[in-house]
């Protein structure tokens, strides 16, 4: 049935306008599949393109690897071409160079040893140099020794210990030296005092008459303080220069007790951790203390000179006299006491008193 449309005439009535629906355009259905391939096909594009980038990546990584592979390769070729050579040259030359260094350790070593036994006997034969100078090389003595002893020590400190010696030595030498010198002077200065003495003695007794007396006479020092004279000499075979001889020399005083002086004697030697000696009087001994005391001062007989009997021999005088003063003169002088201290088994010793002094004269054998 047709809609019905107004056709009469007039004024125009408005009325309902039908409303039509909009026009929808759909796809036909032939081309839905077709924008799914589309997509896919960018999808599978996308997936390419990222899987190409992920497989250069790894590409360039894998050569990258294999470059590094084939280099550590060519130098482990070259390594090993040249592993025995250098292997050869390294052992070699370390073997050398332990060759050389125990060489002169070695060599350090025996001039070191050497160099403290030369030290050593020097400071042994010094007994008169000083405390300083002595106390000195034995410091340097030590030192070497203790490096010397080492287990393990460098060459350096070898050297610097050796070279170490020479200084304290030459010291010590020195000193002894310009003791020696002076003891030598006076020594000389006392045989020409005795000398002269025994010359005015013999002329005083030849003018009496007497050439067994003594005219000398002494002024002994006011108060009670002591008086001691004291000289040591090498041997009894060589007298101090100038000496007069034994035969036909005055004589003075009485024989005192060679026991009292031999026990005061052994009584120090002990105290030093010694052992005692033999003591045995002897004449001559006596005879030259008798000489000595006759002529107001004290030397080295040198009764013996020459002999194979020849003895060490100390002399000396005290005041007041008595044994033990006797020793205690002797050991106040270093060069004496060596003497007493020796490593002797028996002393010959004539003691004689006049005046108030006591004349020893002591050898040892």
């Amino acid at each position: 049935m047709k809609p019905l449309i107004p056709t009469q005439a007039g004024h125009l009535v408005s009325a309902p306008v039908p409303v039509v629906p909009a026009r929808v355009v759909l796809a036909p259905a032939t081309e839905r599949p077709r924008a799914r391939q589309v997509v896919a096909l960018l999808t599978a594009a996308a997936v390419l393109i990222t899987s190409g980038g992920v497989w250069a990546v790894q590409q360039e990584r894998g050569e990258r690897a294999e470059a590094r592979r084939a280099a550590q390769a060519r130098v482990d070729g070259a390594y090993l071409a040249l592993a025995p050579e250098l292997a050869a040259g390294r052992v070699d030359g370390l073997v050398a160079g332990t060759a050389v260094v125990t060489a002169l350790r070695t060599d350090a070593s025996t001039t070191g040893r050497a160099a403290v036994e030369r030290a050593s006997a020097t400071l042994a034969g010094s007994a008169q140099a000083g405390d300083g100078p002595r106390g000195a090389l034995q410091a340097a003595i030590d030192g070497a020794a203790r490096a010397l002893d080492a287990p393990a020590v460098s060459l350096t400190s070898l050297r610097t210990s050796n070279a170490a010696l020479a200084g304290p030595e030459k010291a010590v030498a020195d000193a002894q030296a310009a003791w020696q010198a002076a003891e030598d002077a006076r020594i000389a200065a006392e045989a020409a005092a005795a000398q002269a003495a025994a010359q005015a003695a013999a002329a005083r007794d030849a003018a009496r008459g007497s050439s067994k007396s003594s005219t000398t006479r002494r002024a002994t020092s006011a108060g009670s303080g002591t008086r001691a004279g004291t000289s040591t000499g090498g041997s009894a075979g060589a007298p101090a220069a100038g000496a007069p001889a034994a035969a036909g020399l005055p004589a003075a005083g009485s024989e005192a007790s060679s026991g009292d002086v031999g026990a005061a004697l052994n009584a120090h030697r002990a105290a030093n951790g010694l052992g005692g000696l033999s003591i045995v009087r002897s004449g001559a001994r006596v005879e030259h203390a008798m000489q000595m005391a006759a002529s107001n001062s004290i030397w080295h007989s040198g009764t013996r000179a020459g002999s194979p009997k020849a003895r060490p021999e100390i002399v000396g005088r005290v005041s007041p006299g008595n044994a033990t003063r006797m020793i205690a003169a002797y050991a106040a002088s270093s060069g004496h006491n060596q003497q007493m201290l020796g490593g002797y088994s028996t002393a010959y010793i004539g003691a004689v008193s006049y005046d108030g002094w006591l004349y020893t004269s002591i050898t040892f054998g």
